[in-house]
């Protein structure tokens, strides 16, 4: 694409939106909407957050808040993550895999997401099984099959028969947020509320799974070597920059509402509105040698969770979780190397390095 042009038409009623403060705009704008009658994911999953907007989408977001705050947050952090971060690097020390995305990246997510929503710890694999089909539900356009339809009522039926069970108890998602959705008066339906967990946990799992990839991608690129990030300033600022090259969704899909501009280009009504969270990231108006990994940097205007009313609900659990990742293998290995790069990017959905292999060596 032209690069002295932010926004782009590509087809009739098409345009991508790739400059840094175009994305952040058409992200922001009130008439650039997420809802759609046409998007695969709200004719499976039903009203749902990630396909609301306004009054709705603030509603299904308040439901999670409870889940998400800084207290629940370090419960996780205290509790429940160091087993699972434990039990990852526990299968992955001394051995070297082509498959790190497929056979492990998923583990920790998995458990997270399962745990809250207080499904049995002996079904994290059975929903794994489920839910990766599901991804591509969440572009636009899609495919959907027989397949995909029959694995969300099933998704939904083990949910419900373990809230049922009392898996987790009173601090289940699900509980949790059918008492917030009573005690404030949120007008949703109990399938609403199950279809808004459900993508909870498609969306929780699907982009910490991509980038917990990337993550380790990076580590292997020796760019900096383990002990370094015993710092947690250090550590930190490596994720960011890790999130900013790598952000595991590239591209979020909107419609303009109503006629209307973005940077000056006239967009129609109707149009669909590609907004490229990575061509935010690396706009050399913002960033300095973009395509570098420089930590350090200062990382005003990157967006790798998105931003406006939609930004991910789920970023500081997900950065808590790639940090103690990090910390358990500086403690285990010695280092983490790319044995094999044939520099492959799976760009659709969530976005993650394909076809390399990685050795994680040990102490």
């Amino acid at each position: 694409m032209p690069a002295e042009a932010d926004v782009h038409q590509l087809d009739e009623g098409l345009f991508a939106v790739t400059g840094n403060a175009a994305v952040q705009e058409a992200l922001a704008h009130p008439l650039i909407v997420a809802e759609h009658p046409l998007k695969a994911s709200a004719r499976a999953f039903g009203p749902n957050m990630l396909d609301a907007d306004g009054p709705s989408h603030r509603a299904f977001r308040a439901l999670l808040a409870p889940i998400l705050s800084a207290g629940r947050i370090a419960e996780y952090k205290q509790a429940l993550m160091p087993r699972l971060v434990h039990g990852l690097v526990d299968s992955i020390a001394g051995i070297e895999t082509d498959t790190f995305y497929d056979s492990f990246a998923h583990r920790v997510p998995y458990g997270i997401v399962c745990a809250i929503l207080g499904i049995d710890a002996s079904l994290e694999d059975r929903f794994h099984e489920l839910t990766r089909p599901l991804a591509r539900l969440l572009d636009y356009p899609t495919q959907e099959t027989d397949e995909t339809h029959a694995n969300v009522t099933e998704l939904l039926r083990l949910i419900e028969e373990q809230r049922a069970a009392k898996t987790a108890g009173a601090h289940s998602l699900l509980e949790t947020i059918e008492r917030t959705r009573d005690r404030k008066g949120i007008s949703l339906t109990d399938g609403e509320v199950r279809s808004t967990a459900l993508l909870f946990f498609l969306a929780g799992t699907e982009t910490s799974s991509a980038f917990i990839t990337s993550l380790v991608y990076c580590l292997g690129r020796g760019i900096f070597r383990l002990d370094e990030l015993r710092d947690e300033t250090i550590r930190d600022a490596y994720i960011e920059e890790v999130l900013r090259l790598y952000p595991p969704v590239q591209t979020i899909v909107r419609f303009a509402s109503e006629d209307l501009t973005v940077q000056g280009v006239e967009v129609p009504r109707h149009s669909a509105v590609l907004a490229s969270i990575a061509g935010a990231n690396r706009d050399p108006q913002v960033f300095d040698h973009p395509d570098r990994f420089q930590t350090g940097r200062n990382l005003k205007g990157s967006i790798p969770f998105a931003a406006g009313g939609h930004a991910c609900p789920g970023a500081r659990l997900a950065k808590t979780e790639f940090s103690l990742l990090i910390q358990e293998l500086i403690q285990r290995c010695s280092d983490v190397v790319i044995t094999r790069d044939r520099l492959g990017m799976e760009s659709q959905s969530f976005s993650h390095p394909t076809d390399f292999s990685v050795e994680f060596r040990t102490r």
